[in-house]
């Protein structure tokens, strides 16, 4: 049995989550319709029907919106690979790291593809990306530091870094061409022909 207060917890959460996705639905749209600079959070409200006031409750600016927030990583997952896990493998542990950081997260799917179209039809959003990007290496360097110890090379924690955002940017290009499958997808595939490359 559920308490009145848990029910009530629940559907405020459940009603939140609707709203935050009507927000980024709208802000899809206006991006597809007038270019991502061409709106303003003012837009947002009046296209989604909320306040001014309710939009920035939910999203500080708008590639917030469109992009969600702030990369953050699974403090259980960083512990995971710190200790040596999952797979015991440097770069295939990294590589599933790469996936908590880009993993297309409570987003209903339907709306999926709009996104990824709304993202590659804007240089400026793809830069926000690849700005993201780099910020979650800088904190998968930190777990290697961490995982490896301080006589772990640096040159090869650069090196390592470098091969994951060159994987991040030619997936990008990839779900530029082909919105049919998801940018883990692609970047999968981007992981699986570098290492054919490299063999």
């Amino acid at each position: 049995m559920h308490s009145m207060t848990e029910l009530c917890i629940n559907r405020r959460e459940a009603k939140r989550l609707e709203t935050a996705h009507r927000l980024q639905a709208c802000a899809v749209q206006l991006t597809l319709d007038h270019g991502f600079d061409n709106w303003t959070m003012e837009d947002l409200a009046a296209a989604a029907d909320v306040s001014r006031r309710t939009v920035f409750n939910y999203f500080a600016g708008k590639a917030e919106v469109i992009l969600g927030p702030e990369i953050e990583i699974d403090p259980a997952h960083i512990e995971t690979f710190v200790g040596g896990g999952p797979t015991g493998h440097l770069f295939d542990d990294l590589v599933l790291m790469a996936h908590e950081v880009t993993a297309e997260k409570t987003t209903p799917d339907l709306a999926i593809t709009a996104i990824r179209e709304a993202i590659i039809t804007e240089p400026r959003l793809i830069a926000l990306v690849h700005e993201r990007f780099e910020g979650a290496a800088e904190l998968l360097g930190d777990a290697v530091r961490q995982r490896e110890g301080a006589d772990f090379p640096e040159v090869r924690i650069r090196l390592m870094l470098r091969l994951l955002l060159t994987c991040f940017d030619d997936a990008l290009d990839r779900t530029a061409q082909d919105t049919s499958h998801t940018f883990n997808e692609h970047f999968d595939a981007t992981v699986a022909d570098a290492r054919t490359a490299l063999a």
